[in-house]
């Protein structure tokens, strides 16, 4: 026991060292990862189907309805989740636009036109994408703060 006098018994210290390691117990939501789920891809696809019916192309329904599903599928996420909020935004914001514009204008995507719809959407989509990765980043960065206040303050 000599030279130990003054420090904690080993199994104190990995007990603590455990302890701040242990990440705070994930939310659970009701729908589970669900929720998130349905808000990213369901109302990107109902501004896709306003716009569609109001006039050709994707307008601001589907924009709105891009960023808004994407924050509140980052809202409701648990961490873990958050990485695929971020990665899928721009990826559904692609689908939706590709599903919408075959399914209201198939017979105008046929063979080269399909590769020319296809670059039109996604050089068109960048700032919707864009624009939904922006606000999952600012619900995730609110969400840290916030949660960094809780365990601090």
């Amino acid at each position: 026991m000599a030279g130990r006098r003054g420090r904690t018994s080993s199994n104190q210290e990995t007990e603590q060292q455990a302890a701040r390691r242990t990440p705070a117990p994930a939310r659970s939501l009701p729908g589970g990862p669900v929720l998130p789920a349905v808000l990213a891809i369901g109302l990107p696809a109902v501004g896709a189907g306003i716009d569609e019916l109001s006039g050709p192309g994707m307008g601001f329904a589907f924009a709105a309805g891009a960023v808004l599903g994407t924050g509140l599928a980052a809202m409701l996420s648990t961490r873990r989740g958050w990485w695929w909020v971020l990665c899928a935004s721009p990826l559904l914001v692609l689908g939706v636009t590709a599903g919408a514009e075959l399914l209201a204008n198939g017979d105008m995507y046929k063979g080269k036109a399909l590769a020319t719809g296809s670059a039109k959407w996604v050089v068109h989509g960048f700032p919707v994408m864009a624009a939904a990765a922006g606000a999952a980043v600012l619900v995730i960065v609110v969400r840290v703060i916030l949660d960094g206040r809780k365990h601090h303050g």
